[in-house]
C-alpha cells in the first residue's frame, strides 16, 4: 500500500489546525431549515486550494456553493438517491479513506521522524558530494537541414549569439541562445551529456536532436558548484521517510490482523 504522506498530511493538518483555533463553529448559511457551518467552508476551502493553489476563491463564492450543493443534496435525498447501493459503496469507502488517512497523520504526530535521522539520511544521499555546474548556449531549430545550414554559418566565421538571435526558436534566443549556469540535471540527457563532453568554447558539429527540435550547442563556462543544502531537501527526505515509516508500520498492523481475501 502506498500513500502520498506529505499531501495528506498537508491538507488534514492545516484543516485540524485552524479547527482548534477557533472555539466555535458558527453558522454561515441557512438551507431548508440545515445549518452550514464554517468548519465545512474552510474545508471546502483547503480543497479548493488544493486543486489550483494560485488562485485563492472568495469567501463569497465557496458559500454560494455551499449553498449549491446543500440544494443538489436535498434533492438528492428527496428522490432517495442515498439510498442506492452504489451510494452506500461510495459512502463506505470515503469513510475507509478518511480514517485511513487520520491514523496515519496520528502515527506520524506520535512517531515522528528525528531531525538527526533526516540529517543522516541527508548526508548519505548528498553530503559532500561534488556538483559541477556548466554555461552554455543554444540554437534550437525544428528541423536537421536548418541544424546543418547554421554549422556551416558557424563554420565560416558567424557568430554564435548572432545566429541564435536570427534562427533560434527557444526563449533564450534573443539573448543569443545564452541559458546561465546551470546544473546538469536540469536539462534532458541527451542536451547535458553533451555539454559535458564539450570543452569550453566549443560547439557541437552535429545538431542534438531532443524532445524539442535540434540543438547547436556551445560550452561557455565550467564550475564546481553546491550541493542543495539541508533545509532545501529536507521536506523531500522527510516524506520519503515518512512513506517508509508508515509502510513498516502497516507491515506490523499486517502480521498481527486477521486478513482473508478469497481466491479468484
Amino acid at each position: 500500500m502506498k500513500v502520498t504522506i506529505a499531501i495528506i498530511a498537508s491538507l488534514l493538518l492545516m484543516a485540524f489546525t485552524q479547527f482548534a483555533i477557533a472555539e466555535d463553529d458558527p453558522t454561515i448559511a441557512t438551507v431548508n431549515g440545515h445549518a452550514l457551518k464554517k468548519s465545512m467552508l474552510q474545508f471546502y476551502a483547503l480543497e479548493r486550494r488544493q486543486v489550483d493553489p494560485k488562485n485563492a476563491v472568495p469567501v463569497d463564492k465557496l458559500t454560494t456553493d455551499l449553498v449549491n450543493m446543500a440544494l443538489l443534496r436535498d434533492e438528492a435525498i428527496s428522490k432517495k438517491l442515498n439510498t442506492s447501493s452504489d451510494f452506500q459503496a461510495r459512502m463506505e469507502f470515503i469513510n475507509l479513506s478518511m480514517l485511513s488517512q487520520v491514523a496515519m497523520i496520528d502515527f506520524l504526530d506520535n512517531n515522528p521522524i528525528p531531525e538527526a535521522r533526516l540529517k543522516k539520511e541527508y548526508d548519505k544521499r548528498i553530503g559532500d558530494i561534488k556538483v559541477k555546474e556548466y554555461k552554455a548556449s543554444h540554437i534550437l531549430v525544428k528541423d536537421e537541414a536548418k541544424a546543418k545550414e547554421v554549422i556551416a554559418k558557424l563554420a565560416k566565421g558567424k557568430k554564435f549569439a548572432d545566429l541564435a538571435k536570427e534562427y533560434s526558436t527557444g526563449p533564450s534566443g534573443p539573448k543569443g541562445g545564452d541559458l546561465g549556469w546551470f546544473n546538469p540535471q536540469r536539462m534532458v540527457p541527451e542536451f547535458s551529456k553533451t555539454v559535458m563532453t564539450l570543452k569550453d568554447n566549443e560547439y557541437t558539429k552535429q545538431a542534438v536532436r531532443t524532445q524539442f527540435g535540434y540543438h547547436i550547442i556551445i560550452r561557455t563556462g565550467a564550475r564546481d558548484g553546491k550541493p542543495p543544502t539541508f533545509e532545501d531537501v529536507k521536506p523531500s527526505i522527510a516524506a520519503q521517510l515518512e512513506q517508509e515509516h508508515i509502510q513498516k508500520h502497516i507491515n506490523k498492523l499486517r502480521k498481527s490482523a486477521k486478513i482473508s481475501i478469497p481466491k479468484k
